[in-house]
C-alpha cells in the first residue's frame, strides 16, 4: 500500500508500553486536589467535633460544680438548723431545771414555814400530809420535764442523722452521673476517631481508583491512535 512503512509500525508496536501506563501531570495533579478536598473536609469535621466535645465537656464540669455547691450548701444549712436547734433545747433544758431549783427552794421555805405554823398550831400530821403530797407533785413534775427533754435530744438525733443520709445519697447519685459522663465522652471520642479512620480508608481508596480510572482512559486513547494509524 502507498505511503504505508511496516517498519514504522514495527518500531511503534516495539516502543508500546504493556500494562498499566504512568499517570500524566494533569492526572496527578487532579487526584492530589481531590486528596486535598477530601483532607479539609476531614480536617473541618474533625475540628468541629472536637469543638463539640469540648463545649460537652466544659458544659458537664459547670453543670457538677453548680451541683456540688448547692450540695454543700444544703449540707451547712441542715447543719446550722440542727445546730441551733441543739442549742435551743439545751437552753430550755437549762432554764427549766433553774426554775424548777427556784420552785424546788421555794417549795421548801413554803414546807418549813408550813411545818413551823402546823407544830405551833397542833397540826403537825396535816402539815406533814401537805408536804408529801406537794413532794410527790413536784416529783411528777420532774419526771415529765426528763422526759420530754429525752424526747427532743432523740429527735434532733434523728434529724441529723436523716440530713446526712440526703447528703451521702446525693453525693453518690452525683459520682454516678459524672461517671456516666465520663463513659460517654469516652464513648464519643472512640466513635470520632474510627470515623477519622474510615474516611481516611475511603479518601486513599477514592485517590487509587481515580488514578487507575485515569490510566485506563490513558491506555485506550493509546491503543486507540495505534490502530487508526
Amino acid at each position: 500500500m502507498p505511503g504505508f512503512d511496516l517498519s514504522t509500525l514495527a518500531g511503534r508496536k516495539a516502543h508500546t508500553p504493556q500494562g498499566l501506563l504512568a499517570i500524566g501531570n494533569g492526572h496527578a495533579a487532579c487526584g492530589f486536589s481531590v486528596v486535598c478536598a477530601a483532607g479539609a473536609g476531614f480536617l473541618a469535621g474533625a475540628f468541629f467535633a472536637a469543638a463539640f466535645l469540648a463545649g460537652a465537656f466544659l458544659a458537664a464540669g459547670a453543670f457538677f460544680t453548680a451541683a456540688a455547691f448547692l450540695a454543700g450548701a444544703a449540707f451547712l444549712a441542715g447543719a446550722a438548723f440542727f445546730a441551733g436547734a441543739a442549742f435551743l433545747a439545751g437552753a430550755a433544758f437549762f432554764a427549766g431545771a433553774a426554775f424548777l431549783a427556784g420552785a424546788a427552794a421555794f417549795f421548801a421555805g413554803a414546807a418549813f414555814l408550813a411545818g413551823a405554823a402546823a407544830f405551833f398550831a397542833g397540826a403537825a400530821f396535816l402539815a406533814g400530809a401537805a408536804a408529801f403530797f406537794a413532794g410527790a407533785a413536784f416529783l411528777a413534775g420532774a419526771a415529765a420535764f426528763f422526759a420530754g427533754a429525752a424526747f427532743l435530744a432523740g429527735a434532733a438525733a434523728f434529724f441529723a442523722g436523716a440530713a446526712f443520709l440526703a447528703g451521702a445519697a446525693a453525693f453518690f447519685a452525683g459520682a454516678a452521673f459524672f461517671a456516666g459522663a465520663a463513659a460517654f465522652l469516652a464513648g464519643a471520642a472512640f466513635l470520632a476517631g474510627a470515623a477519622a479512620f474510615f474516611a481516611g480508608a475511603f479518601f486513599a481508596a477514592a485517590f487509587f481508583a481515580v488514578a487507575m480510572f485515569f490510566s485506563l482512559i490513558k491506555l485506550n486513547f493509546q491503543q486507540g491512535t495505534l490502530r487508526a494509524c
